[in-house]
């Protein structure tokens, strides 16, 4: 179990009840937009690049979804070292991944989880503090670690291809079906349907292994004649794998 510190927590539950300027983002940038922790690794490594001109103070945890779960209650079987770190401005700390074993996971399909960073940065001193209202954000990045035992049938860079599109009507709404038969998550970064010369975007979702999902097409009650879909899958390496399906 990842125990994280009450305190660091709150500040992030106080900066995110804030509203700011959209000049405001946040200093740490990781190295990768998802881990891939495939079964026969002894653990996985992603790096941590501080782009601002200030130190931070920067946490990292796990959580299995809900992202408001409070981190000290959180039980995975993945552990990050070191969990607390200082990372200067303009260099780096490489964070190790290990999983420990605690949990079984499934052995026939992906098992997924989430890997959080939050940053706070530090007090300002009295002599820059006086005088003036300040307010310092902790800002949180989260992305999906995707955990991958060995012999799943397929690669991950062929599943978004399998995918099974059907277009349907329900209760008065055109609706999208989609199958996915693989043992991989398919994360979509946009799905498009084309009908009558018409484009309509539909909300970009992630279907787990194994499984099924419908999404509603927005401003389409009856189902064309014929239609097709456009989509953008994400690729282990944050690249984009497209396809073109006729229904």
């Amino acid at each position: 179990m990842i125990r994280i510190r009450q305190p660091l927590f709150s500040a992030l539950v106080v900066a995110f009840s804030l509203t700011v300027s959209q000049s405001a983002c946040a200093d740490i940038v990781l190295s990768s937009t998802r881990i891939i922790y495939k079964a026969a690794m002894k653990d996985a490594t992603i790096r941590m690049e501080n782009k601002g001109e200030r130190p931070l103070l920067v946490q990292s945890w796990f959580d299995t979804g809900d992202q408001n779960a409070d981190p000290g209650s959180i039980n995975v079987p993945f552990v990050a070292t070191p969990p607390v770190s200082r990372v200067d401005a303009k260099q780096g700390q490489t964070v190790k991944v290990t999983y420990t074993g605690s949990q079984p996971l499934a052995s026939d399909r992906e098992s997924i989880f989430w890997f959080n960073v939050l940053e706070v940065p530090p007090k300002l001193p009295d002599s820059e503090a006086k005088g003036k209202n300040l307010l310092q954000l902790a800002f949180r990045t989260r992305i999906k670690l995707f955990y991958r035992p060995d012999g799943l049938e397929g690669t991950a860079s062929e599943a978004p291809a399998k995918q099974q599109w059907q277009l349907r009507q329900t209760g008065g709404h055109a609706v999208i079906h989609i199958t996915n038969p693989t043992p991989f998550y398919i994360s979509f970064n946009s799905i498009n349907l084309q009908a009558a010369g018409k484009r309509y975007l539909l909300n970009s979702s992630m279907i787990a292994p194994k499984s099924d999902l419908d999404e509603q097409v927005q401003g389409l009650s009856s189902r064309p004649a014929s239609a097709s879909i456009e989509y953008s899958a994400i690729s282990d390496f944050g690249g984009v794998i497209k396809g073109n399906v006729a229904l």
